[in-house]
């Protein structure tokens, strides 16, 4: 018997996805940063990812008051939503027998998910990463001395970026999926690059807002150049540069990584909440 009285409305269709949660976007920006950014992206480029969908949760009278999402191979994405409504979405899924490899989003419905689809179709849960989400409720500050400067990237950047991109994915999802490029970030300014004597040796990159909010992603240092404040000065730079845009930034951190969760906090970004990412075997 469902807990909740929310209904689920399936969508396929990258446009028509982004305009029925254009009023949510707009309304809860930072926990829909995530579908927003990627639905944007699939709607520039529909064979990023295939099979992709969409549920659209509306309450008893109507009112849209969640999304969750799923991207093959990624877990399903739990924006928002109610852990009741979780499980009700979890209990719908695996009765008519679908696969998932996982799930992720805000912790409370993404465990309440995955407590639901194990309990129906005993496979068993793994947590793979927990992490803070973070706005910035001011303006960003380092606060140690980094050399070097900072530059958004041009379009002569685009093979070095692209390259740190894989990078980055291979380190975070442990390589097997080819990154999608970001020539049109950098087209629109969005890539951030700091340099040291006269080369490239950090990146991040700004989500296009949406409802606002861009999401600072992508900070990636070659190995090699590390623990020289290069991230830093990077993020910091990026991040003035997008609320001089007039937009309010947000980020993602892997709980695991304290060093990277006390520099953003130094830097002025506010943890806020929690997310967690769970996959299933068996």
């Amino acid at each position: 018997m469902p807990r909740s009285s929310s209904t689920f409305t399936l969508v396929t269709d990258p446009a028509e996805a982004r305009a029925r949660l254009d009023g949510l976007v707009r309304q809860e920006p930072e926990a829909l940063s995530v579908v927003a950014s990627v639905t944007e992206g699939l709607v520039a480029d529909p064979g990023r990812y295939v099979g992709p969908r969409w549920w659209v949760v509306a309450d008893d009278a109507d009112r849209l008051v969640g999304a969750v999402m799923h991207t093959p191979p990624h877990p399903l994405h739990i924006a928002l939503a109610t852990a009741d409504e979780a499980r009700d979405l979890a209990a719908l899924l695996a009765d008519q027998g679908d696969e998932l490899p996982g799930v992720g989003g805000r912790r409370g419905p993404a465990e309440a998910f995955a407590d639901e689809w194990a309990t129906r179709t005993g496979a068993t849960t793994t947590v793979v990463m927990e992490v803070g989400r973070f706005d910035l409720p001011t303006r960003p500050r380092v606060p140690f001395e980094v050399s070097g400067s900072f530059r958004p990237a041009d379009g002569a950047d685009t093979a070095l970026v692209d390259d740190w991109h894989q990078q980055f994915v291979d380190a975070i999802e442990g390589g097997g999926r080819a990154a999608s490029s970001l020539a049109r970030h950098v087209e629109h300014g969005r890539v951030g690059l700091w340099e040291d004597a006269g080369r490239a040796v950090s990146m991040a990159y700004a989500s296009p807002a949406n409802g606002g909010v861009t999401r600072i992603s992508g900070v990636w240092t070659p190995p090699a150049l590390r623990g020289r404040g290069y991230a830093s000065g990077v993020v910091a730079a990026l991040s003035r540069a997008r609320l001089d845009a007039g937009e309010s930034c947000m980020l993602y951190t892997d709980l695991a990584n304290p060093t990277s969760n006390a520099i953003y906090q130094a830097m002025g970004y506010r943890r806020v909440g929690d997310s967690i990412s769970i996959t299933f075997g068996g």
